[in-house]
C-alpha cells in the first residue's frame, strides 16, 4: 500500500519533468529551423570578416580589421571545431586553435605555442557555445534540454532553455520568443585555481541570411560581467571550401618556443 502511494505521489513529478524536457527539445528544434534547418546543420565552414573590438575592464583597449574562420570536422568522438582568428590589413597576426589540444599565437616574429590553460579555456568555451551546441551537439547522448520559461531580456520576450550534458555542464540558451533565434548564451563554472566562479556570456543580434543560414552579424562576448570582445561582421560566407590544413601553421613560419630556448 505504501509503495502504491509513493508511486502515485511521484507520478505527477515525473510527468512534469518529461513535459519540461519535451518543451525544451521542441524549442531547440525550432531554433535550429530558424537558423536554417538542414543548411545550418550542414554548414562545414564559415568565414566572418569585419571589425573586432577588444576590451579590458569594460573599456575599449583595441580594435582591428578581423577575419574569423571556423571549420567543423567529423571525428570518432563527434564533431570537432577548429578556429582561426586573423587580424590587421596584412593578416600577418593570427591565432589558431587546431581542435587537437594545440594553439598558436602567430606574428611577424614567428609562432608561439599557446599556454595549455588558454587552449583548454577555448575548448571549454566551444563545448558550451550555444551555436556549437545547436550545430553539433543536440543528438549527443546524455543531452538534456529543459524549458525554464518565458522572460523578458534586453526588452524582448525570450524563451530560456537550460541545457545539461553528460558531464553535467550547464548552459542557458535564450531564444527570441517570436523568431526562436538565439539572443544569448550563458554559463558559469568553478575556477579550479581559486574555487571562485567564472561566468561567460554571449549576445547575438543583427541576423542576416547567408546561403540559407541565418547568422548574427553582431556578437558580444563577456566574462565575469565585463565585455572582452565585440565582433561586427561586414561579410559572412558559408561553405567556402576550408579544410583542416587551413588551420595549420603556414609554410615557413618560424617556431618561437620559450621552453625550447630554455632547454638550449
Amino acid at each position: 500500500m505504501q509503495r502504491r502511494l509513493f508511486i502515485a505521489a511521484l507520478a505527477p513529478a515525473i510527468v512534469r519533468a518529461q513535459t519540461i524536457q519535451e518543451k525544451g527539445r521542441k524549442l531547440i528544434d525550432e531554433a535550429i529551423a530558424s537558423l536554417g534547418g538542414p543548411k545550418f546543420l550542414g554548414m562545414r565552414d564559415r568565414v566572418e570578416s569585419g571589425r573586432a573590438y577588444s576590451y579590458y575592464r569594460d573599456r575599449l583597449s583595441g580594435l582591428s580589421l578581423a577575419k574569423f574562420e571556423t571549420f567543423y570536422e567529423d571525428s570518432a568522438t563527434g564533431i570537432k571545431q577548429r578556429d582561426k582568428q586573423v587580424f590587421g590589413k596584412k593578416e600577418d597576426f593570427y591565432v589558431i586553435f587546431d581542435g587537437n589540444g594545440k594553439g598558436w599565437d602567430v606574428s611577424f616574429k614567428g609562432a608561439k605555442p599557446m599556454q595549455e590553460d588558454l587552449v583548454q579555456q577555448w575548448q571549454e568555451g566551444v563545448i558550451r557555445n550555444p551555436m556549437y551546441i545547436l550545430r553539433c551537439r543536440t543528438k549527443e547522448p546524455g543531452m538534456i534540454f529543459e524549458r525554464r520559461g518565458l522572460e523578458v531580456f534586453d526588452n524582448q520576450p525570450v524563451e530560456i532553455v537550460d541545457v545539461t550534458d553528460s558531464d553535467n555542464r550547464e548552459i542557458a540558451i535564450y531564444l527570441n520568443a517570436t523568431t526562436k533565434l538565439p539572443v544569448r548564451g550563458y554559463f558559469k563554472r568553478q575556477n579550479l585555481k581559486d574555487k571562485g566562479w567564472d561566468e561567460q556570456d554571449w549576445r547575438y543580434s543583427k541576423y542576416r541570411e547567408t546561403q540559407g543560414v541565418m547568422w548574427p552579424w553582431a556578437i558580444t562576448r563577456s566574462r565575469n560581467g565585463e565585455r572582452n570582445l565585440e565582433i561586427y561582421s561586414e561579410e559572412v560566407r558559408i561553405n567556402t571550401g576550408l579544410t583542416a590544413n587551413d588551420f595549420k601553421l603556414r609554410d615557413g613560419v618560424k617556431i618561437d618556443d620559450p621552453k625550447a630556448r630554455k632547454k638550449a
